[in-house]
């Protein structure tokens, strides 16, 4: 993950209907604590584009799988808020990576027979993939340097009050609000509104090349939507096959 910059993961695990998000560890290991990151407001929109189009998890009539009501939360939940879960993947990505990575428990039943998968797959087909078309979202672009329009590596981009940094990769992506101020570690700030192109100056040497990506043009998320549903319609049938 540090060689290609992902910039969106999703954990898919079993056994309870919520999605959850960072931090799943709490502070000083106590059982259950509310341990939000620097980018609460977007990790809460990430669990909520999957859980509100989740066929199962969206039915206000639905039961409870277990002891827990996650309808209560919406059926999203800070990780570290239902239990303390010490080095999760969730954590490493955020803390050491650009990736912004939430755990989706996507079934009641942890292990479920061959037989189900179709109706899991049509359960969760359609939140897989707006939960992938989030990834458009925010402001992403090249750092280059500002005399000869090479590309820079690894450099550190900030957004103004938002206690969290990630590197230049191919993909920047970070948030989904009107307005940013983003800095280099050492340089000056500036103003990034959310245009659909914009040059943007991060230091004396160098700027971003950035745009915004809140509204894709309609035929890209068509072919985007239909290849992935072909190529797993297709995997399911030779699934079957064998």
């Amino acid at each position: 993950m540090q060689n290609i910059p992902f910039v969106l993961s999703a954990n898919l695990h079993g056994g309870e209907l919520v999605v959850t998000y960072p931090y799943d560890m709490t502070r000083d290991w106590a059982p259950r604590e509310h341990t939000p990151t620097a980018d609460e407001s977007f990790f809460r929109w990430l669990a909520t584009a999957y859980a509100s189009t989740n066929q199962v998890m969206s039915n206000p009539d639905r039961r409870p799988c277990h002891n827990k009501d996650f309808l209560r939360y919406n059926n999203i939940i800070n990780g570290a808020d239902w239990h303390n879960v010490p080095g999760s993947m969730n954590d490493f990505s955020y803390l050491h990576t650009n990736c912004f990575e939430v755990t989706v428990e996507l079934s009641c039943d942890k292990f479920p027979h061959a037989s189900e998968l179709p109706i899991e797959w049509e359960n969760n087909r359609e939140s897989l993939l707006v939960y992938m078309e989030q990834v458009h979202r925010g402001v992403k672009g090249v750092v280059r340097d500002k005399d000869t329009e090479a590309g820079i590596a690894d450099a550190i981009i900030k957004v103004d009050d938002i206690d969290h940094h990630i590197r230049s990769g191919t993909i920047l992506c970070q948030n989904i609000q009107s307005s940013y101020a983003i800095k280099n570690s050492f340089c000056m700030f500036v103003s990034v509104p959310l245009i659909l192109s914009t040059v943007v100056m991060i230091s004396p040497r160098a700027y971003i090349s950035a745009r915004s990506s809140i509204g894709l043009p309609s035929f890209r998320l068509s072919f985007f939507r239909s290849a992935f549903r072909r190529f797993f319609d297709d995997l399911l049938q030779t699934e079957h096959e064998y």
